[in-house]
């Protein structure tokens, strides 16, 4: 309850305001195109087949505009919204496995919650939660079943959600979660069913696959070129060295310094007792990383998947501090009292400095006193109280900066209701290959093509071309202009970091004389 609690304060009041990136872009649009076209099984983007990720979450994107009718982007999050407590509840559960009790378990699915990244995926990359929230499910029974024993029907479940996780971004979780999960048990526990696996492998393949074999057996030719595409992209797109992943444990956000503690720990002292399930987890994040740092093509986003088990593996040192916080301090302590600090200093500056420059509001007032109960509970050395409110003013924090963060301060934004005046019925065509966040901006599909083989009378030219070049071909086609819009959907100013050109461009509304 106190997770739901958490992400239902966080997403309903800020989840809105964030911009939509590209990537949630396609998902959003290719949703959009479902819907229109009815066409479940062989989606398109801008009438373009896409079949570079699975439609899993796409359908579930599908699926709740069409329950809340209504495209509200908070409807289109909603399923990834709903992943993020599901991931949060998973690792609860868990942790209850791997002998947590109740109130260590909360704090674990807190910790996994409030891992930066693991939040930031949701708007980065939509695929990804699905993909590696089923497959964490997926471990969970997995995990259930070598400790006590496997059945049929567990087997089932187990091949069916791994086929989820398949059919949310292909094999991707099996590489980056389950075959690292697989090794770690292997190696702290000795054993292993194979037969068992082979069965769930089957299924999984099976129940996985069903969408590729039927796209194959429709578009052939096009899945066959998508495919080659992305095999291609992985070893030579956005290629970076084998040591760019080793800074991992940054992504954890306010877990940084407890995450890496908790994985030198059990290596280094041996004067904490290191039970076999936190050997489990820290392996569990090494293997991880470690396969995905062999492969060539790395992205930060890709590491949301070491999330998940550093998240369970810092909750044993989080365990460790409060059992022992009492006592003297010891080298051990060190790092959770530097990562305190930083927190206090942290909640105050943030705080105040939202005060000062946006006056006084209620959230930032309570962010002050919860940074000074949290200093106070610190100096007290009542390190479980401390650790319930570092999670409330990090959520605290987000619910008040995030707004002025994403706020629109560009004057010369598009407003969609006065462009759709302007452009009305007309059909949109572009000279160039526009991306995905500016179709769904436009709320049009725009088809690319030559002038000469526009036949529309009167028809809108998207182009970026200096104006010289596009009036000359203009002249060379027999077009005039009959107005010209400057269009501009970054809700940031050209000196921010988060302005993309892609989303500025020109609409000629041309005739034909």
């Amino acid at each position: 309850m106190v997770i739901v609690l958490f992400l239902l304060i966080y997403s309903f009041s800020t989840f809105n305001l964030i911009e939509v990136g590209i990537m949630e872009a396609r998902n959003f649009q290719t949703a959009n195109e479902i819907i229109e076209n009815d066409n479940w099984l062989l989606p398109t983007l801008n009438d373009e087949p896409r079949y570079q990720k699975p439609p899993l979450p796409t359908w579930l994107t599908a699926l709740s505009v069409l329950l809340f009718n209504s495209k509200a982007v908070i409807f289109y999050r909603i399923p990834a919204i709903l992943f993020l407590f599901i991931i949060g509840a998973t690792s609860y559960f868990f942790s209850l496995r791997i002998n947590f009790n109740k109130s260590e378990s909360i704090i674990n699915g807190l910790i996994t919650v409030s891992s930066i990244y693991i939040i930031a995926i949701i708007f980065e990359a939509p695929w990804d939660i699905f993909a590696h929230g089923f497959m964490f499910i997926a471990i969970y029974y997995l995990f259930n079943s070598f400790k006590n024993s496997f059945t049929k029907n567990h087997n089932i479940l187990i091949g069916i959600l791994i086929g989820l996780s398949i059919m949310s971004k292909g094999p991707i979780s099996i590489y980056a979660l389950l075959i690292p999960f697989l090794l770690s048990y292997l190696l702290v526990y000795k054993k292993i069913s194979l037969n068992n696996l082979i069965i769930i492998l089957f299924i999984s393949i099976v129940s996985g696959g069903m969408w590729y074999l039927y796209v194959y057996t429709q578009d052939y030719n096009t899945l066959l070129d998508i495919g080659a595409q992305e095999t291609k992209n992985w070893s030579n797109y956005n290629v970076k060295p084998f040591y760019y992943y080793w800074d991992f444990f940054i992504n954890s956000g306010i877990w940084t310094i407890p995450a890496i503690t908790s994985i030198i720990l059990p290596f280094i002292n041996r004067k904490i007792p290191v039970n076999k399930h936190h050997l489990l987890t820290c392996y569990w994040v090494l293997f991880s990383v470690i396969l995905l740092s062999l492969i060539p093509e790395k992205k930060t986003r890709y590491l949301m998947p070491v999330l998940i088990p550093l998240a369970l593996n810092t909750g044993f040192y989080i365990n460790y501090i409060i059992k022992y916080s009492k006592q003297k301090i010891s080298p051990l302590l060190l790092p959770i009292y530097l990562n305190f600090l930083l927190i206090a200093i942290f909640g105050l500056i943030t705080s105040i400095t939202h005060i000062l420059n946006y006056g006084i509001s209620s959230l930032p007032i309570i962010g002050v006193l919860i940074t000074l109960l949290f200093i106070y509970n610190f100096y007290k050395r009542n390190f479980d109280k401390a650790i319930y409110l570092k999670i409330i003013l990090f959520f605290t924090v987000i619910n008040f900066a995030l707004p002025q963060t994403y706020s629109n301060t560009n004057n010369d934004y598009t407003s969609l209701n006065s462009l759709e005046y302007e452009i009305q019925n007309l059909k949109l065509y572009s000279d160039y290959k526009i991306t995905a966040d500016l179709i769904w901006n436009l709320k049009r599909k725009v088809n690319k093509t030559e002038l000469s083989k526009i036949n529309d009378s009167i028809f809108v030219l998207i182009s970026n071309k200096n104006y010289d070049s596009i009036n000359y071909e203009f002249r060379e086609n027999r077009l005039i202009i009959d107005k010209k819009i400057k269009v501009d959907f970054n809700p940031t100013t050209e000196d921010s970091n988060r302005y993309r050109d892609r989303l500025a461009t020109n609409l000629y509304i041309l005739s034909k004389i």
